[in-house]
C-alpha cells in the first residue's frame, strides 16, 4: 500500500500548516477557549473561505468533492494545534448526518449554510450517563394529533450548544423501549430547552442540553421514521476516524515538544538527551508515533476508497486512544515538573488525549470490536 501523498494533498497539508501555525499558536489557543464563545469567528470565516468546510461535500452544495483521506489529513494537522471550532460537530458530524439522511431539499437548504460557515450545528449523541444510546436513545418524542412531535429528555457533552442554530438528537418515538430511533433537528429557538455549561477536562464549550415539552413539527425528522441508528452507524466510522488524525496530530506535536526539550535542557553540563534512559523513552515515544501514523493512514485509505474497514478502524481507535495518551506520560516524566504547569502547552495535550480516549468509544470498546469481527 503505497501512503505517498499525492500532489494536492501535499499542497492542502502544507497550507494547513502554514496557516494554522500562524494563527494559532498555543498563547491563542490557551486565550480563546477561555472565551465565552469559545472559539474565533475570525478564524471560522477564514476556514470556510480556504475551502475546509466543504472539502468533501459535492461541488453543487458548495463543496470541493475532495478524497476523505484529505480531509483526514487535514485534521492531522488542526491536532497538531489544537484549534477550538465547532468545525468537528458541525461541518463533519451535522454535515454528514444531512448528507447521509436529509432529502434534497433538506440537503439543499442546510448543506451550502454549513459549508459557508453561515449556519452552525452541533449533534448530542450522550445520554445522561455518558452512553451512546441512539440504538435505543433515552430522548422520547411523542406523536402530536396535528402529526408534530414532543421532544422530552437529556443530552450531555454537546459541543456549542449556545452558538449552534440547530441541534441534530436521535429520539425514540411515542417513548416504546427501543423502538423507532429517529434524526430530529432542534432549531436553537425552540422553547423549552435549557442549556448547562459544563466543567470539561479540555475546557472546550460544552453543554448539557435539557429538553422539556419542545414542540417540533414534522418537518423536525430528517430521513426516514425508525432508521436514525441505521443513519449514525454509516456515518460514525468516518467521525471516528477523524478524530484519529486529530489524535495523531496532537501526538506528533507531544513527540516533537519533548525531543527538542530533551536537546536544550542541561544538566551537569549535559542534555538531558545523553542518558541513556532518556533515549530509551523517545525512542518509545517515536515507536509510538510511526506505528500510530502506519494504523491510522492505513485506516483512513480503506475508507477513503469505499473498501470494507471495520476492523482496521477499531483496531485505529483503540492504538491511537492509548499511544496518545502513553506519549503525554511520557512526556510529562522527561519534562519533569514544569510539564504540569499552565504555562506550558504540554498539558493542553494530555486532557486532549484523555478527551479523544473516551470519545466514540474508548480502546476497551474497539478491541472488543476487533474481537467480534474476529469470530471471538
Amino acid at each position: 500500500m503505497d501512503f505517498d501523498l499525492n500532489e494536492d494533498t501535499i499542497l492542502l497539508k502544507n497550507s494547513a500548516e502554514r496557516y494554522l501555525k500562524e494563527k494559532c499558536p498555543s498563547s491563542f489557543v490557551k486565550e480563546i477557549i477561555k472565551e465565552d464563545m469559545g472559539f474565533s469567528k475570525t478564524i471560522w470565516k477564514e476556514i470556510a473561505e480556504l475551502g475546509w468546510l466543504g472539502l468533501t461535500y459535492d461541488e453543487k452544495y458548495g463543496g470541493t468533492g475532495s478524497p476523505f483521506f484529505d480531509l483526514f489529513i487535514l485534521f492531522e494537522e488542526i491536532g497538531k494545534v489544537l484549534l477550538p471550532s465547532p468545525f468537528f460537530c458541525s461541518a463533519i458530524l451535522s454535515g454528514l448526518i444531512i448528507n447521509e439522511a436529509g432529502d434534497s431539499n433538506l440537503k439543499d437548504e442546510y448543506l451550502p449554510l454549513i459549508i459557508q460557515g453561515e449556519k452552525i450545528f452541533t449533534i448530542g449523541l450522550l445520554n445522561e450517563q455518558g452512553r451512546y444510546d441512539f440504538d435505543d436513545p433515552d430522548l422520547e418524542a411523542k406523536e402530536t394529533q396535528d402529526g408534530g412531535y414532543i421532544m422530552n429528555g437529556t443530552r450531555i457533552l454537546v459541543p456549542y450548544a449556545h452558538i449552534a442554530d440547530a441541534i441534530l438528537v436521535c429520539a425514540k418515538i411515542n417513548g416504546s423501549r427501543g423502538g423507532a430511533p429517529t434524526i430530529f433537528k432542534i432549531g436553537s429557538k425552540a422553547n423549552g430547552q435549557k442549556k448547562v455549561l459544563l466543567d470539561t477536562l479540555t475546557e472546550e464549550k460544552s453543554y448539557a442540553v435539557i429538553f422539556e415539552d419542545v414542540r417540533l413539527s414534522s418537518d423536525s425528522v430528517i430521513g426516514a421514521l425508525g432508521e436514525g441508528a441505521t443513519y449514525l452507524n454509516k456515518i460514525l466510522p468516518k467521525a471516528i476516524i477523524i478524530k484519529c488524525g486529530e489524535m495523531l496530530g496532537g501526538l506528533q506535536r507531544v513527540v516533537d515538544m519533548t525531543v527538542a526539550y530533551m536537546k536544550e535542557r542541561h544538566q551537569f553540563g549535559h542534555p538531558l538527551g545523553s542518558l541513556q534512559v532518556v533515549q530509551h523513552y523517545c525512542a518509545d515515544m517515536a515507536t509510538y508515533l510511526e506505528s500510530t501514523r502506519l494504523i491510522t493512514y492505513q485506516a483512513a485509505f480503506l475508507l477513503s476508497e469505499g473498501i470494507p474497514c471495520d476492523k482496521e478502524i477499531a483496531m485505529a481507535k483503540a492504538w491511537c486512544s492509548d499511544s496518545y495518551k502513553k506519549c503525554t506520560w511520557i512526556g510529562h516524566q522527561l519534562h519533569g515538573g514544569i510539564g504540569f504547569t499552565e504555562e506550558h502547552d504540554l498539558h493542553l495535550y494530555y486532557k486532549h488525549a484523555k478527551e479523544s480516549e473516551l470519545a466514540f468509544g474508548s480502546s476497551w470498546f474497539h478491541r472488543s470490536k476487533v474481537a467480534h469481527v474476529m469470530g471471538i
